[in-house]
């Protein structure tokens, strides 16, 4: 199985990712980048942050070769009850 790095940029930092993930394919690590942008916003909400400010997860092979981006953030509330989540948008 292929090995996918998953990298969290905001606009002051960059987090790598060392360790990297075994995935079937670049669909999978998709979902993946999907699920660790949720549970990132989900944190700095819980903990009163930023959630409005895009970020993304950018995927690369073990070369390092940038192979996706998937842009994140949290929408404007509407209504009664929390803030929308925006759904990942992946960049090719």
């Amino acid at each position: 199985m292929p090995r996918f790095f998953f990298h969290y940029r905001t606009d002051e930092e960059l987090v790598r990712d060392e360790a990297g993930s075994e995935l079937a394919d670049l669909d999978a690590a998709e979902q993946q980048a999907a699920e660790i942008g949720k549970a990132i916003i989900d944190k700095l909400a819980g903990e009163g942050g930023e959630t409005r400010a895009p970020r993304t997860i950018e995927i690369t092979d073990a070369r390092g070769e940038e192979l996706l981006y998937v842009v994140f953030w949290e929408g404007p509330k509407i209504g009664e009850g929390p803030a929308n989540p925006v759904t990942p948008v992946s960049v090719h």
